[in-house]
C-alpha cells in the first residue's frame, strides 16, 4: 500500500491530470478515513479532490466495499427483496413523495428501508450553500415523522418495523457511524463529494437486496449502471426528482433496470404532451405534502402515473410480481380506487398512531 502523500497526490492534480486509483487502495484508503484515521487535513484534501475529479468505478467498488464491511447489517423480513431508498437531498422546488412511494410500496407488500441524512428546514435553514444547498429542504425522516411513523434508533429497530409495518426507515448514524461522520464534513468544507455518492450505492442488509439508485446529471447513471454491472446487485437507476430517488409526479423518466450484471430500460421516458395536471400537493411544505399523501392512500386521490409506473417496476424486480401487468394489478389492490371511499382500505401494518 502507497502512503496517503502518493494516494493524494494521485487524485489531487486536478480534472485533466488525477489518475484514477484501482479497488483495492481505494478500499483501504476509505476504511481508514471510516476509522477515523485521517487527520483533518488530509480528509480536506480527499474531500476535495473528488469534487473536481469524481469517482471512477473501481474507486465506487472500493468505497461501497468498505462502507459495507463497517456498517451495522440489517436482517431482512422473508419474501421479496427488500427494498433501499436513500435519501439524501429533500426537495424544496417540489414536494417530496419519496415518503408516498414508500408507504405505497409497503403496502403492496415490500420491506421497505429508507434511509439518509435528517437534516430538513428547520435543521438547515442557517445552512446556505452554493453547492446543492441543503437550506430549507424537507427531508423524507421529517415528513414520515408528521405521518406518524418513527425514525428506527438501532438496526434491531429497523428490523422489528419492517416485520410489523413493511417500512423502516432511520438516520445513516443508525447505521455506519463513520459514513455519518464523513457527511458533517459538508457543513464545514461547503461542497459535495464522493460519500454522497456511496450512500446511494451501499446494501445496509445482511443479505441481497433491491437498490432504487436516483442521480441528478446523467453522466452518473452510467456510473451507476456500471457499478451495478460489475456488482451484479439488482437496481432500478432513474433520474431522481431533486436528487431524491422517486419519478418527477409530471413526466417521468426512463426507468433503468439492473440484474445478473446487465442494465436494460424497463421503460423509456416520457416524451408525451401532458393532457392534464396530476393532483398534487399545494407547497411543498411538510403540511401540504402530508395531506396530499393521506389523500392518496384513502383513495381520494390518484397516485401520480409516474410513481405508479416506478412502483410497479420496482414490485417486478423485487421478486414481489413476476411481470408488469401483475404489478400493476397488485397496486390496484393496495390502494382505494380514486373517488371511493371505502369502509375499510386494505390497511398498511403500523405502530398506534401511525398512518392507515
Amino acid at each position: 500500500m502507497r502512503t496517503l502523500p502518493q494516494l493524494i497526490g494521485d487524485v489531487a492534480r486536478g480534472k485533466e491530470h488525477a489518475r484514477d486509483l484501482p479497488e483495492e487502495e481505494a478500499r483501504i484508503l476509505f476504511a481508514a478515513w471510516l476509522a477515523g484515521d485521517l487527520d483533518a487535513y488530509s480528509q480536506g484534501a480527499l474531500w476535495t479532490a473528488y469534487r473536481i475529479k469524481g469517482e471512477a468505478v473501481d474507486e465506487l467498488l472500493g468505497f461501497v466495499s468498505a462502507s459495507e464491511q463497517a456498517m451495522h447489517r440489517v436482517n431482512a423480513p422473508a419474501g421479496p427483496l427488500p427494498i433501499i431508498l436513500p435519501s439524501y437531498n429533500g426537495a424544496r422546488r417540489e414536494a417530496n413523495l419519496l415518503p408516498l412511494l414508500a408507504l405505497v410500496l409497503a403496502r403492496a407488500g415490500v420491506p421497505v428501508l429508507l434511509h439518509g441524512s435528517h437534516g430538513g428546514a428547520a435543521e438547515d435553514a442557517d445552512l446556505a450553500l452554493t453547492d446543492h444547498s441543503p437550506a430549507q429542504r424537507v427531508s423524507s425522516a421529517a415528513l414520515l415523522a408528521a405521518l406518524g411513523l418513527p425514525a428506527a434508533g438501532s438496526p434491531q429497530a429497523i428490523h422489528d418495523d419492517l416485520g410489523r409495518r413493511n417500512l423502516a426507515h432511520a438516520a445513516i448514524d443508525v447505521l455506519s457511524p463513520g459514513l455519518a461522520r464523513i457527511l458533517a464534513l459538508r457543513r464545514r468544507l461547503g461542497v459535495r463529494s464522493s460519500v454522497h455518492t456511496v450512500v446511494k450505492l451501499v446494501n445496509p442488509f445482511a443479505g441481497p437486496a433491491m437498490h432504487c439508485a436516483a442521480v441528478t446529471h446523467p453522466a452518473y447513471l452510467e456510473r451507476l449502471q456500471a457499478f451495478f454491472g460489475r456488482t451484479r446487485r439488482r437496481a432500478l437507476c432513474l433520474r431522481g426528482t431533486e436528487g431524491e430517488p422517486f419519478a418527477h409526479p409530471k413526466r417521468r423518466p426512463a426507468l433503468l433496470a439492473c440484474q445478473d450484471g446487465a442494465c436494460t430500460t424497463l421503460m423509456e421516458k416520457d416524451g408525451q404532451p401532458l393532457l392534464r395536471l396530476p393532483d398534487l400537493p399545494a407547497d411543498g411544505g411538510v403540511a401540504a405534502t402530508c395531506r396530499f399523501i393521506e389523500e392518496v392512500l384513502k383513495g381520494r386521490l390518484a397516485l401520480p402515473d409516474p410513481l405508479r409506473d416506478q412502483a410497479a417496476c420496482l414490485l417486478v424486480l423485487s421478486g414481489r410480481s413476476p411481470n408488469l401487468e401483475a404489478a400493476r394489478a397488485i397496486l390496484e389492490a393496495a390502494l382505494p380506487a380514486r373517488g371511493r371511499y371505502p369502509s375499510s382500505p386494505p390497511p398498511l401494518p403500523t405502530s398506534q398512531g401511525a398512518l392507515p
